[in-house]
């Protein structure tokens, strides 16, 4: 049931009964109110973007500002690092000479103790740490938590060994030399990244040298000789000092190398090469070198490399606040362009808006007029071709008045330009459709004529021969003739069809539904291939509409026969349902796809005008056409055992009934058995011989079932 409107009170304060109140008072606002909101639109989306930008430019500034703080926090890590080394070698030096008195020990391990707390400062007061610095200084920490277990067993020298002391502080020192390394991967500037990763590197080849620096002692401290495994470490120091070395050449700046090689030079570094050289050379056998000297010589360029870190982290430092005081440079110019700006665009949109509105006024009536009356009326009346008279197509559009007067040269005068363009364009397409539909229509109309004269006396010599012919190989080639023929006549018939004619001849007597089955089999090429089910036989066509209906069902007969594999039958059966009859033909094809079926069926139940498609789908515009004229139903289906199925309705209108039944049951009784498929070399007769007249259709060049 549906209340009165009356009964229903409106709902107050609910969103979705108010909004069809704004929504129409907005779209009937004056164009000076629109052209305000649409100017309020892109100034509030220039000033959230702007806002975006200006928050996008400060983080960037926020990270700039990050990246300083974390770059002063690498000096302190580094100089963590060159401590903890130096504590290394004082305690490998304690432990390789155990009535040394621990003195130097402590002193050193004050010492790092004072690095250790100035980092912790610095690391304090940093706030929002990137996660993979803020891991990496996790790490660093938890090392660093290790180092008075390691002490207390350096001072009591507790059975620990000179390699196992090397081994714990030089974990200690790989993780504070790590620390550069995801430095370089948060800088905001490319040229600081790559400085920071020239650092990075430098750090390395640092390490590598206090590695090397350890590892030398710890082996000729044991023995003065080096073994394999003390052997292939310490050349594994070498080559991590190469790579890293290489690695800050490509990726340090002229200023940092020309700054490494001002101070990592002189006799120390070729005393250390000589030292390295007599140590690499010297496996399995004694070498000339002390521990101490080793350790002095290659230390010597260890205090040079650091020496050198130094003034690259102040450097450093230096360049990541110039960047950050860049980026706030270019912070504050981009807000007072951004404002400046926003500014011009308000006021140049004013005045350009008050402009616009009076040309968009005088465009509206016009487009109104063009919109409302003169086009469609235009259109309207050259569909129907007798308003062209004797003009041509160019006559009619030179004819048509531009319904609005240009004013001016801008984009409205143009936009004004372009309906009149527009309408006479229209016009002159409903002229060339008009004249097209004639011209189409008269030629299919005269070529359809000549050759269904030239078919009809074909087949006519063909019927002449086929009676005086006894030799039945003779006779089945000329049967095969035959319905050539009956095929070539129902593509002209289709033709006529296309082209609105009428192709047949009137019939003046009703014809059984069975004969209008047979006659349309005996249209098929395929004949022998169709089989009946169960026909009713007492249900007749009526006269007006058997030739249609025999050239519909000739048509579906042979698409199925010609789409479907040649072992197979098509099997025709008609029922009565109701007051219509339903006729189904079923064959064994392939069958079609799900998209393919619907396109199909839209045609069938829907006939487009006539076009390129008409052409290609012959036989199914003509099925078409011809169903809806009797109000025909065909639809396609999918058969459960594969193949199609094409269902037939025919109305009540055409179809006419028994008089009287004896029962309900007799309705259904095989009035038409199923027929065996007549022999090849022979053609089907039709029962009736006033359904003998062909009325097939050309067949479809594309497949609707099988």
């Amino acid at each position: 049931m549906t209340s009165s409107p009356a009964a229903t009170p409106p709902a107050s304060g609910d969103g979705a009964s108010e909004s069809p109140g704004w929504l129409p008072r907005l779209r009937d606002a004056r164009i000076r109110a629109k052209l305000a909101l649409i100017l309020v639109v892109p100034v509030a989306a220039v000033v959230a973007l702007s806002t975006a930008r200006l928050v996008e430019s400060g983080q960037r500034a926020a990270d700039a500002d990050r990246v300083r703080s974390l770059t002063a926090l690498a000096a302190d890590v580094s100089s963590v690092a060159h401590e903890v080394h130096r504590e290394r070698m004082a305690a490998a030096f304690l432990l390789d000479s155990a009535a040394q008195a621990p003195t130097a020990y402590n002193a050193q391990v004050r010492l790092t103790d004072e690095r250790i707390k100035a980092y912790n400062t610095s690391r304090d007061a940093l706030d929002d740490i990137p996660a993979a610095a803020n891991d990496r200084l996790r790490r660093i920490d938890e090392h660093l938590s290790t180092l008075n277990g390691t002490r207390q067993q350096v001072i009591s020298n507790a059975q620990v060994s000179v390699s196992e002391v090397v081994l714990r502080y030089g974990v200690i020192v790989t993780d504070l030399v790590g620390y550069g390394e995801v430095l370089g991967q948060l800088a905001v500037d490319p040229q600081l990244a790559d400085s920071l990763r020239a650092a990075s590197a430098f750090a390395n080849a640092k390490a590598a040298i206090a590695e090397e620096e350890a590892v030398a002692f710890a082996a000729l401290a044991s023995g003065g000789r080096l073994g394999d495994e003390a052997f292939a470490s310490f050349i594994g120091t070498l080559t991590v000092q190469q790579e890293a070395l290489l690695s800050f050449s490509l990726t340090a700046s002229p200023t940092q190398r020309a700054l490494v090689s001002s101070t990592v030079t002189g006799d120390a570094v070729s005393l250390a090469d000589d030292v390295s050289s007599q140590i690499s050379a010297s496996v399995g056998q004694p070498v000339q070198v002390t521990a101490g000297d080793a350790a002095q010589a290659i230390g010597a360029v260890n205090d040079l490399m650091r020496w050198a870190e130094i003034r690259l982290e102040e450097r450093l430092i230096a360049d990541a606040a110039r960047v950050r005081a860049d980026v706030l440079r270019t912070v504050l110019l981009e807000a007072a362009l951004l404002l400046l700006t926003l500014i011009i665009a308000i006021v140049l949109a004013v005045v350009l808006a008050r402009s616009l509105v009076r040309s968009l006024t005088q465009l509206r009536e016009g487009a109104l007029s063009v919109a409302n009356h003169d086009l469609p009326d235009a259109v309207a009346r050259l569909r129907d071709v007798r308003n062209l008279a004797e003009s041509s197509v160019d006559e009619v559009a030179r004819s048509v008045r531009d319904p609005i007067q240009v004013s001016g040269r801008d984009e409205v005068g143009q936009v004004a330009l372009a309906f009149n363009v527009v309408h006479r364009e229209a016009v002159r397409i409903a002229a060339e459709q008009a004249a097209l539909r004639t011209s189409v229509s008269a030629m299919f109309l005269n070529l359809a004529r000549r050759s269904q004269a030239l078919v009809d006396r074909m087949i006519g010599e063909l019927d002449h021969i086929e009676r005086t012919e006894e030799d039945p190989k003779r006779l089945a080639q000329l049967f095969q003739l035959d319905h050539l023929a009956t095929r070539m006549r129902r593509n002209d018939e289709n033709l006529l069809e296309l082209a609105g004619a009428d192709s047949t001849a009137p019939r003046r007597e009703d014809a059984l539904l069975v004969d209008a089955l047979r006659a349309a089999q005996s249209e098929v090429e395929l004949y022998n291939r169709i089989e009946f089910g169960t026909v009713d036989a007492d249900i007749s066509i009526a006269a007006n509409a058997v030739n249609d209906v025999v050239r519909l069902l000739a048509e579906l007969l042979d698409n199925a026969t010609r789409f479907s594999p040649p072992t197979t039958v098509v099997v025709a059966e008609a029922r009565r349902i109701r007051d219509y009859v339903h006729v189904q033909i079923e064959d064994r094809g392939l069958g079609i796809n799900d998209d393919q079926l619907v396109a199909l069926n839209r045609r069938l139940s829907e006939p487009p005008a006539v076009d390129v498609a008409a052409f290609r789908l012959m036989g199914l515009a003509v099925v078409g056409r011809l169903a809806a004229r009797y109000n025909i139903r065909v639809e396609l289906r999918h058969n459960a055992e594969g193949g199609t199925v094409a269902h037939v309705s025919l109305p009540s209108t055409i179809v006419v009934m028994p008089q009287t039944r004896e029962s309900v049951g007799a309705r259904h009784r095989p009035a038409l058995p199923a027929e065996p498929s007549p022999a090849a070399g022979a053609r089907p007769e039709p029962a009736v011989p006033a359904l003998t007249a062909r009325a097939g259709a050309a067949t479809l060049t594309e497949p609707w079932a099988g």
